[in-house]
């Protein structure tokens, strides 16, 4: 099986076997199934011949000692993880970082609208921000940290708002892996585990737009528009490379057992926070932990 899968991998790399399959949503939207899960509302446009557009690519370049126009370390700038690009690039700002230039970044390397999301209030479903957030905004609204008189009047701003006055408060000199912290808690986008999972053969799919997918991916992970519902499905490829579109049945009894329910019909595993809040972090890296371990046991050398 797992020579099989990399064998069909590299035919899909040329013949574009699953070029629409990460559009489409995999093997059956979980919209379609679930009321509990989304449509894709944001595709991006197909990529530039570089992994990055063209002012990153001459950023990173520079930065490895290369100059800005010439192609011998865009290999290295290939396998580079994304936090560690974003970095390179934001240092590229100048000393000071607003909100807006850290969203760029993200969408530019990333390929994730946070401009997006916070329009259209997707993300974290939260009674309250950390408390680091809250006493930075408390402050910006001259109270005290510890008051909690503007709490209400915080968790109705948009998230960008809340960002923005975060980073004002912070004189705006957040490092890349604190404003990647900074994401996770306000737009529940965990930007350092997207990078560890770029090749890991799994498509995300959260905020109403993908947060991460490739042609041979064999798993969607697919999250409700304030992440209080997760869906997990197979796409068009494993059912490809394995004749079936069923999860196999050792990642069904290790979801099953942190609460997920499987449906026979829909060959969905589905997932719904009790609590009506959104899936908290520890809990998301359990079960990302779970698939990408399915996969690396199951279907790779």
């Amino acid at each position: 099986m797992k020579k099989k899968v990399n064998a069909l991998a590299k035919k899909a790399a040329v013949a574009g076997l699953v070029t629409a399959i990460a559009i489409s949503g995999g093997a059956g939207s979980a919209v379609a199934n679930s009321t509990a899960i989304h449509p894709l509302e944001k595709i991006h446009p197909v990529k530039q011949c570089t992994k990055y557009p063209e002012k990153v690519m001459r950023v990173i370049r520079i930065s490895l000692g290369a100059d800005a126009k010439s192609t011998k370390v865009d290999a290295v700038i290939q396998d580079m993880p994304k936090a560690q690009v974003m970095d390179r690039y934001l240092s590229s700002f100048g000393k000071k970082l607003n909100g807006s230039e850290v969203r760029q970044a993200v969408e530019e390397i990333f390929e994730i609208d946070l401009n997006f999301i916070s329009k259209k209030n997707y993300g974290s479903k939260l009674a309250i921000y950390p408390t680091s957030i809250m006493e930075s905004l408390r402050l910006s609204f001259k109270e005290k940290p510890a008051s909690t008189k503007q709490d209400a009047r915080i968790m109705k701003l948009s998230k960008n708002e809340v960002m923005d006055r975060y980073i004002k408060q912070h004189h705006y000199r957040l490092t890349g892996t604190e404003s990647r912290v900074l994401i996770n808690q306000i737009f529940g986008v965990n930007l350092d585990g997207i990078s560890t999972l770029e090749h890991s053969q799994l498509a995300i799919s959260s905020k109403g737009q993908w947060i991460l997918k490739s042609d041979t991916d064999l798993f969607i992970l697919e999250s409700s528009l304030d992440d209080v519902g997760v869906s997990v499905y197979a796409t068009n490829y494993f059912e490809k490379v394995t004749g079936s579109s069923k999860l196999p049945e050792s990642l069904i009894s290790k979801l099953t057992n942190m609460g997920f329910t499987y449906n026979e019909k829909t060959k969905l595993l589905n997932y719904k926070n009790p609590t009506n809040e959104s899936v908290p972090d520890a809990f998301k890296g359990q079960v990302l932990g779970i698939i990408v371990g399915t996969i690396n046991a199951e279907y790779k050398k």
